[in-house]
């Protein structure tokens, strides 16, 4: 249980940054504001669990906080290490409360999504 936990935080955590880094290249070098990439995500959410209305205004105020703290944590830290180590607590508090809003079958979708994305980062990094 606790690897699983700690595969799902390190891969939300790689998330945050694939997505920031992704974004900002395609905005020509500028990153996204947190309500961007935060919308971002829940349209990602969406297409892959068929959010309810609900779900997403739900889930979409805790995403925005973290998109924020994330934010904030890099433009203040100049230790990498020490950011992702700060933003791994925001994330493991943010993502039990976005699964607290999900149905069971969402949250085992969830939990497989992050694997995967977990894995394909660790295919990236072994190259």
């Amino acid at each position: 249980m606790k690897n699983l936990k700690s595969g799902l935080i390190a891969t939300l955590m790689l998330l945050g940054v694939t997505v920031m880094a992704q974004e900002k290249q395609r905005n020509g070098g500028q990153q996204q504001s947190p309500e961007d990439q935060t919308k971002n995500r829940i349209e990602r959410l969406d297409k892959e669990l068929k959010l309810s209305q609900s779900q997403k205004d739900s889930i979409y105020v805790y995403a925005l906080d973290l998109s924020k703290k994330q934010q904030e944590i890099f433009k203040n830290t100049t230790d990498r290490k020490a950011a992702f180590e700060n933003i791994k607590t925001v994330r493991q508090s943010t993502d039990a409360k976005i699964k607290s809003f999900l149905n069971p079958e969402q949250s085992k979708s969830y939990d497989r999504m992050q694997e995967e994305m977990q894995q394909r980062r660790q295919q990236r990094q072994k190259k």
